[in-house]
């Protein structure tokens, strides 16, 4: 029987000590996706998201398996006009939290492999800025 290597337990006790060393200071709470007809090929998604550190972090990129592509996008209100912005980068503030929520900032998630159906649970991954990234279940919802 081989024993683990000595620097692999080292940064595993590392990891679990120092949470804060490699991952951001991010927790994701509320999140769920407007369902739509599976004609409509984009659907929207919400969330609150908190940024307990004392730096800035960016949200650089948002993925599914579930979606060809996921974006951040806001909707802004010109000339009495809406419209919907894409935000390349969403940067929490430290100790901070911003509510993704409808006529907001929200997730613009475009062609879905599947129709959804309300109560599924679709896997998100955002890669922060810091490098880390998170996983974590959004709901479908009526």
């Amino acid at each position: 029987m081989q024993r683990p290597h000595i620097m692999s337990r080292f940064f595993l006790l590392v990891l679990i000590l120092f949470p804060g060393v490699t991952f951001a200071d991010i927790k994701i709470d509320h999140a769920w996706i407007k369902n739509l007809p599976p004609t409509v090929p984009v659907r929207a998604g919400y969330m609150s998201i908190s940024n307990t550190g004392s730096e800035a972090v960016s949200i650089l990129s948002v993925s599914s398996d579930a979606f060809l592509n996921i974006e951040v996008h806001e909707t802004i209100n010109q000339d009495g006009l809406m419209r919907m912005e894409h935000i390349p980068a969403l940067t929490i503030g430290p100790n901070s939290q911003l509510d993704l929520a409808p006529g907001g900032i929200h997730l613009m998630m475009m062609n879905p492999h599947n129709p959804t159906i309300p109560g599924d649970k679709i896997r998100i991954t955002f890669e922060f800025s810091d490098g880390s990234k998170q996983s974590l279940f959004f709901t479908v919802r009526k």
